[in-house]
């Protein structure tokens, strides 16, 4: 019977699950949102359980399909990176875990830029890392952290869910500042920087991202339709697997995902004339021994595009069409009229390429001439601008770039990619990137394909290609200058702004 493999991709806001055949062809995809609870003060939850019910639901919902196309070899599971995923002495979840988007614990981020620490892993600390969110359990409810056994990350739970293990890899512990890249191991002194030795004794084994970790158990055979003992690869992190979904391995393959982050990434194959410095990137473990991804990712990608048309096209009567606004800010032509947008909107700040929590959204060169268009074409531009920022922190610059995650839809966004960057933009077929990275490590990790090579060279193409045009290149060039120059201006000004809002909100409880 014809191979299969599934893929699992845990993302902040969708699960989806997708059957691959060998060649990379996506079968049937099975997505479910999973609405996670976000509150006006920064914080943000998951029901850990709610969870694995979706993601139980969607590989039920593929695995049906499988049958008429041969038989499932092997799961991959992919998922979004830190927040605080705790578990208890029974291995059951500890309340909801805290996602990554959480913004609360942002003054322990300025604290630890203020005493030069929050680099030491050799990746950026950010208010929704492990780090910062334990310790504002620690300090607000130390009884929940008493109680806690084992930190996990998302993929990791539902690895234990279908196998009964807890495991974890470097590429999620790497992201999340927890291990030293350079060894690839726990270090009680890294964490000891940060105060945060307590979470040694919570961290689980690390093993292989290319490694069987177990197999398929009877209890989630009857929950999820597939055959006990199907293996199941450890795997990556979402933005590694993305990566590794893109076919991008070799030094200075390059890749962005364009999604509720804009995370950039380029394969490094040293870190030996890698320095920790106030502007460098952050690293990532990949998938192998001596393979790195340097990566900067924003805080918000695409979000920043949710709350606009939201807010500004709400109530309208008619169903939003990207692609009928599209086709009218071709009109509007590079450069918004003017307008410049700073995508900075999380409620966290902005992390890449700079760490400042107090960072703040805004428009720019706003005239009484300007429409609608006008200022969503500002919003695309300034997601383009952040990309761009990112990369000009890389010590080397890519001929071209591979775009996955939403974005990639986009043929228009994707041209403007291209002019802003002065980059080659490629785009490989399907639409689950991260899912099928998860897929093809698995497929590996199964002994179905002899290497890495030949599963990428066999279940990746690329299929279109955008080249700069010369003209857009000078308007972003011109218009990128100003994007910097306007977040400089306002460095000092978003203190103030955070400050002034601080004292609103006590007053208001008054």
């Amino acid at each position: 019977m014809k191979a299969l493999f599934l893929g699992v991709d845990i993302g902040t806001t969708k699960v989806k699950t997708v059957l691959f055949d060998e060649e990379g062809r996506e079968l049937k995809l099975a997505r479910r949102d999973t609405n996670p609870d976000c509150q006006r003060d920064g914080s943000a939850y998951q029901d850990m359980n709610l969870l694995w019910d979706m993601v139980a639901e969607t590989i039920r919902e593929a695995v049906q399909s499988a049958g008429e196309y041969g038989e499932v070899k092997s799961i991959g599971i992919t998922g979004q990176g830190d927040g605080l995923w705790l578990l208890d002495k029974d291995k059951n979840p500890l309340g909801n875990a805290t996602l990554w988007i959480d913004g609360r614990a942002a003054s322990y981020i300025e604290e630890w830029e203020r005493e030069k620490i929050i680099r030491s892993s050799g990746r950026i600390a950010f208010s929704g890392s492990p780090l910062a969110l334990g310790a504002w359990y620690y300090d607000r409810e130390p009884e929940k952290m008493e109680e806690a056994r084992y930190v996990v990350f998302c993929k990791d739970w539902i690895k234990y869910c279908l196998t009964g293990e807890i495991v974890t890899d470097a590429s999620d512990l790497s992201d999340a500042s927890l291990v030293d890249v350079w060894s690839r191991t726990y270090s009680r002194d890294l964490l000891a920087k940060f105060k945060m030795e307590q979470l040694c004794a919570l961290l689980p084994p690390i093993r292989p991202s290319m490694e069987i970790i177990g197999t398929v158990t009877k209890k989630a055979s009857e929950k999820t339709a597939l055959p006990p003992g199907i293996p199941v690869v450890n795997g990556m992190i979402d933005v590694a697997a993305t990566a590794f979904g893109n076919g991008i391995f070799h030094g200075m393959d390059s890749c962005s995902i364009v999604g509720t982050t804009v995370y950039n990434e380029m394969v490094v194959n040293s870190l030996d004339s890698f320095h920790v410095e106030e502007s460098s990137p952050s690293i990532v473990c990949y998938a192998e021994e001596g393979k790195w991804l340097m990566t900067m990712g924003t805080m918000l990608g695409t979000p920043n595009l949710d709350w606009f048309t939201h807010t500004f096209y709400k109530g309208e009567g008619c169903a939003f069409s990207f692609q009928e606004e599209e086709a009218k800010m071709e009109q509007v032509g590079a450069g918004a009229g003017g307008i410049i947008f700073h995508p900075f909107l999380g409620q966290g700040g902005e992390r890449a390429p700079f760490v400042k929590p107090s960072a703040a959204g805004q428009f720019f060169g706003i005239k009484s001439n300007h429409t609608k268009e006008h200022l969503l074409r500002s919003v695309y531009e300034g997601i383009a601008y952040s990309m761009k920022d990112c990369y000009e922190c890389f010590p080397n610059q890519p001929a071209a770039v591979r775009i996955a995650g939403g974005g990639s839809a986009s043929e228009f966004w994707c041209q403007m990619f291209a002019s802003c960057l002065n980059k080659t933009i490629q785009v490989t077929s399907g639409n689950e990137i991260g899912a099928r990275g998860s897929a093809i490590l698995s497929a590996i990790a199964s002994g179905y394909f002899d290497n890495i090579h030949q599963g990428m060279e066999q279940m990746i193409h690329v299929t279109k290609e955008f080249e700069p045009k010369p003209e857009e290149n000078k308007i972003y060039e011109m218009n990128y200058e100003l994007y910097k120059e306007l977040y400089h201006a306002n460095w000092n000004l978003w203190d103030k702004r955070a400050e002034v809002k601080k004292i609103i909100e006590e007053l208001s409880k008054c």
